[in-house]
């Protein structure tokens, strides 16, 4: 109980930058593996990796033995992000911004012409065969994230769009299908998948890489306050 107050003490100084850090934690499916002044280690079951925050080098030092092995690893400060993706040989996506829901409130639906509903697993190949990210993970993510629950967007009666959860916890897989564009669907789904998280009990949080305007835009069109710093997903190449 000690390192896991030492580590919510630690997150909350930066809440926004560790919000995916804080989720974990908060719904048990973490491994708290260090907790300190000079940093936060842990490992998630759900999405099978690290997550880290390194205030400084002796920090760092104490986090690689753990990272060796992993074939995921998300860092949050800058500092040591290429000599983490060189010294574990991995590779790196666009760093990130993280965007949460802050208000005390949930926020209201934008009216559409159409229907929010859950899908069921029915629609997961539908779902693969239209998002634009389908090749990570394949169809049993996406059956995975349809089990975690994930929301359509439907006009007259077909389905326009579609939202749903990472498996650390992270809004994600939105997609408005070409033909329903620039209808306002975006923010429909994102923030029905807001009011989602929180009738969960979840933080409201999503992952917008740095040079995805649009996205960004669309995060604070929508309410969600995006932050400063950013962190990054590190990869291990499959052999």
């Amino acid at each position: 109980m000690e390192a896991n107050e030492t580590a919510l003490t630690y997150l909350n100084q930066n809440k926004l930058l560790y919000l995916n850090m804080l989720e974990v934690l908060r719904r048990g499916s973490a491994e708290l593996l260090y907790a300190g002044e000079d940093g936060v280690l842990l490992y998630d079951r759900g999405a099978e990796a690290h997550m880290l925050s390194a205030r400084n080098r002796g920090a760092l030092e104490k986090f690689l033995p753990f990272l060796e092995c992993s074939d995921i690893v998300v860092g949050h400060e800058d500092w040591y992000r290429e000599e983490l993706t060189q010294r574990l040989g991995m590779w790196q996506e666009t760093p990130c911004y993280q965007a949460a829901w802050l208000a005390e409130e949930p926020p209201e639906l934008p009216p559409f012409d159409g229907k929010l509903r859950p899908l069921g697993l029915e629609w997961a190949p539908f779902i693969f065969a239209h998002y634009g990210k389908s090749d990570i993970g394949g169809l049993p993510h996406i059956e995975e994230a349809v089990r975690q629950g994930m929301l359509g967007a439907f006009v007259d009666g077909e389905l326009a769009g579609f939202v749903g959860f990472h498996p650390e916890g992270s809004i994600g897989l939105l997609e408005v299908l070409p033909p329903y564009r620039r209808r306002g669907l975006g923010e429909v789904l994102l923030l029905g998948a807001v009011r989602l998280a929180l009738e969960r009990g979840q933080y409201a949080f999503g992952q917008v890489l740095v040079d995805n305007a649009p996205s960004l835009a669309l995060q604070k069109k929508a309410g969600l306050t995006v932050s400063e710093d950013t962190l990054y997903w590190l990869f291990r190449p499959e052999s």
